[in-house]
């Protein structure tokens, strides 16, 4: 299985609740899919991304650091 950061794994749950794909984030962010992937496992940073990840997903504010 996927390693994700306590992000990505509070990214990925709400994901699935909303059916929201990474290809769904990827596009209204203009990145590639892989990039948003490895936001959420946490090998990139993606700190402008992340907040506007969250926002889409309705995640607490708590959670993107």
């Amino acid at each position: 299985m996927q390693k994700y950061s306590d992000f990505g794994l509070q990214a990925r749950k709400l994901m699935l609740q909303k059916g929201i794909t990474l290809k769904d984030i990827a596009e209204k962010l203009n990145l590639s899919t892989p990039y948003v992937s490895e936001i959420l496992k946490g090998t990139r940073r993606g700190e402008k991304q992340k907040p506007i990840i969250a926002e889409m997903l309705g995640m607490e504010k708590e959670v993107v650091k």
